[in-house]
């Protein structure tokens, strides 16, 4: 924003800011509530609002901007392109996975629900969990998930089929002010079952397919020594209900299945596939 501001040509350019976190916004409980966000509050504030429009990924964010900090944002969901097939730009394949073994979780955080996970493991030790590290998998939290046998620990994947053909079940426990969840998204459209919290954006993710659990989220106030959120007790037992059901009830599972990825296809068929180019070209 800064370098833009002063730009030589500055008046044949618009300047649009994407929000896709509420860390990311210079205002509210969560600013800079993750390392690299919202590095100077007051200024990004002034410049923030000086642009030819904000883009909220999710009517979470949307809301977020406007209760804490009184900006008005346009909200637009993720382009039709983040969700089809890379080769085909078509609906990815749906997975028949009613007899796969392994309950998958992405990003292994304690704001992202590691705890109910862990909760979760210790809890069916019968039954086989993933997950695969990515930016909010710190080593200490990795630490404590090879404390639990029955969790495999894998790297980042940048083919994301690798996750589809193995998990049975996703879960998104996240706890803090969730965005919008685009690997929720992406498992229902495949026909994968996804047991997430109403955290955020969750509920918009999963186009508001059950299961979707009410969590403690993390308020933004209380931080620890090193500015990381102070992570609440939680109820894991709804978590451990829909997951047993699921993990034991093939006929439950196979509903939901195919629920999740008919309604979620049905939303994306619904997203027009220009509303963002015809948003920009309104600001000429």
């Amino acid at each position: 924003m800064k370098l833009t501001a002063g730009h030589a040509l500055r008046e044949t350019f618009k300047r649009v800011c994407i929000v896709h976190s509420a860390e990311q916004v210079p205002f509210g409980p969560y600013c800079a509530g993750v390392e690299g966000h919202c590095i100077s509050a007051k200024v990004e504030n002034e410049m923030l609002r000086k642009l030819d429009g904000v883009w909220s990924v999710s009517k979470a964010i949307q809301r977020y901007a406007w209760e804490h900090g009184r900006l008005q944002t346009k909200f637009l969901a993720h382009t039709p392109w983040t969700f089809l097939d890379v080769d085909t730009g078509r609906m990815p394949a749906i997975r028949n996975n009613v007899d796969k073994e392994e309950i998958g979780m992405v990003n292994p955080a304690p704001i992202k629900g590691l705890d109910i996970v862990l909760g979760l493991a210790a809890k069916f030790p019968h039954m086989k969990f993933v997950t695969w590290t990515s930016w909010g998998s710190k080593p200490r939290h990795i630490e404590r998930i090879k404390a639990y046998p029955n969790i495999r620990i894998e790297a980042t994947t940048p083919n994301t089929d690798d996750i589809w053909d193995r998990i049975k079940i996703l879960l998104a426990p996240s706890i803090w002010h969730e965005a919008w969840g685009l690997i929720v998204t992406e498992a229902q459209l495949r026909g994968i079952p996804v047991i997430a919290s109403n955290s955020g954006g969750l509920p918009e993710a999963k186009v508001n397919v059950p299961p979707i659990i009410p969590i403690n989220p993390v308020t933004g106030h209380q931080r620890d020594e090193n500015g990381d959120y102070i992570i609440p007790d939680q109820d894991i037992g709804p978590w451990e209900e829909a997951l047993e059901k699921l993990m034991t009830d093939r006929e439950e599972y196979l509903t939901l299945a195919a629920l999740s990825a008919v309604k979620t296809a049905g939303w994306l068929k619904s997203v027009g596939q220009r509303t963002h180019e015809r948003w920009l070209q309104s600001m000429m």
